[in-house]
């Protein structure tokens, strides 16, 4: 578990900002996440960036015991020349 102090700072968006950035330099057109149905901060802040919902997969995950549904976000990237 995430130290609470580490929570809420900007940290993740840094990060996924990056990685939309730098993704077209490494040939990358698409970006994919699977993010827990149940983890609305996430799913928000994917929203945010540009990612739409592509999917579902059902009870795929087990996290403490019990079934999860994990959601695909996907995110076209600009086109390469």
């Amino acid at each position: 578990m995430w130290a609470k102090n580490f929570r809420r700072i900007g940290v993740a968006r840094r990060l996924l900002e990056r990685a939309i950035a730098c993704s077209p330099a490494l040939g990358l057109r698409t970006l994919v996440g699977l993010i827990f149905v149940r983890n609305e901060p996430s799913l928000r802040l994917f929203g945010q960036l540009g990612f739409q919902q592509w999917g579902l997969l059902p009870r795929v995950a087990q996290l403490d015991g019990i079934e999860r549904d994990l959601t695909i976000a996907g995110r076209h990237l600009a086109s390469l020349p």
